[in-house]
């Protein structure tokens, strides 16, 4: 990355506040950016810590009258922010370009304009492979496998067999796609394996993290819907249908014939179990079982999930356990003191009343 600060503010339709010829070569955080990087800051809060960067130039909302650094104004920093790192993500990118010797092709395999297949991969019969489309080094692809333009496989991806992938879809290294799905029948004592015929459909703008595994469906569907950005380490079984723009965070499991709505969060940990339904824009916290059908618009934590809000009294409500069991056990004794004397007393009463 080379570019005037003229340059930057024309990307990220800022305005500059300051000589606009400097070099920007990276960007950084305020605190550890040095001389040719830019760094931003979204909140006014945080403007302090600009007193004492060494960064060439920095991204606000609006300027800073007591800064000597130039200058760049925008609505929204983050997003500006974003856009830079882009381009470094991209300058950054070294594909394996054309089609490597080593890999393996099977019959009827199409491959889109300046698609690329890095060493050692193995691309199986029947095998559409759109454009500016990059295969990374040991990858399989299953038969009759479509994938669409402008994907990312990262190395060491397994894709089996009848997947279908939409355009613009990242999958990062480990992941699995179209593994069976976890389907017996219990027979004369033993477990007997229902074959899982059917597919998986990821459908465009997804990201699938590192080491993710997508189940496909015994007869139907797997499908994973248009934006949706699922994290590392992430389980999700056969016949399980993801809205769009859903957020998947890292070790959640979401068991057979399920279904997640648009715009939904399930935050790391959060376990679904089979055949439930989760509604559109809900908010999972961390380690949430969700054992029971989600309405919309619902925010839930805990097992079986609650909303939230009365999850937190909880919370705070059992850290106060260990005192009250003291005060319980301060109260007992003192009610077993009144108890005794009581009964002692009632005694003398009686006694008093045989002497008459």
């Amino acid at each position: 990355m080379r570019l005037s600060l003229k340059e930057v503010a024309e990307i990220v339709q800022g305005k500059i506040f300051g000589d606009s010829d400097v070099v920007i070569t990276g960007v950084n955080e305020p605190e550890l950016a040095g001389q040719g990087e830019i760094c931003f800051v979204s909140d006014k809060k945080f403007y302090d810590v600009l007193k004492k960067t060494g960064a060439s130039a920095v991204i606000l909302s609006e300027k800073v009258e007591t800064l000597s650094i130039p200058q760049v104004v925008v609505d929204d920093p983050y997003f500006a922010f974003v856009k830079l790192l882009n381009i470094i993500y991209s300058e950054r990118q070294n594909f394996y370009k054309g089609i490597h010797p080593t890999s393996v092709f099977g019959e009827n395999v199409k491959l889109g304009e300046n698609a690329g297949v890095g060493p050692y991969c193995v691309v199986s019969n029947n095998v559409r492979i759109g454009k500016e489309t990059y295969i990374g080094a040991n990858v399989f692809i299953g038969t009759n496998v479509e994938i669409g333009d402008n994907v990312i496989i990262y190395p060491h991806v397994v894709i089996r067999e009848n997947v279908s992938i939409g355009n613009n879809v990242i999958v990062h290294s480990g992941s699995v796609i179209g593994s069976d799905g976890f389907g017996y029948i219990k027979k004369n004592g033993k477990y007997v394996k229902i074959p899982q015929v059917g597919k998986v459909v990821i459908e465009d703008d997804v990201e699938i993290g590192a080491n993710v595994t997508i189940d496909r469906a015994t007869i139907s569907e797997t499908r994973i819907g248009k934006g949706t950005k699922i994290d590392n380490l992430v389980h999700i079984a056969h016949n399980v249908k993801i809205g769009e723009n859903v957020l998947l965070l890292a070790q959640v499991g979401i068991a057979g014939s399920s279904k997640v709505g648009n715009n939904t969060i399930l935050a790391g940990q959060t376990g679904v179990t089979d055949h439930i339904k989760i509604g559109e824009n809900v908010i999972a916290g961390p380690r949430t079982g969700i054992v029971q059908d989600v309405e919309d618009n619902s925010i839930v934590w805990g097992t079986p999930p609650i909303p939230f809000s009365e999850q937190k009294k909880i919370a705070v409500a059992s850290r106060r356990i260990p005192k009250l069991i003291v005060e319980f056990k301060e109260l007992k004794q003192k009610l077993e003191k009144i108890e005794g004397l009581l009964i002692e007393y009632g005694l003398k009463l009686q006694k008093n009343r045989n002497i008459k």
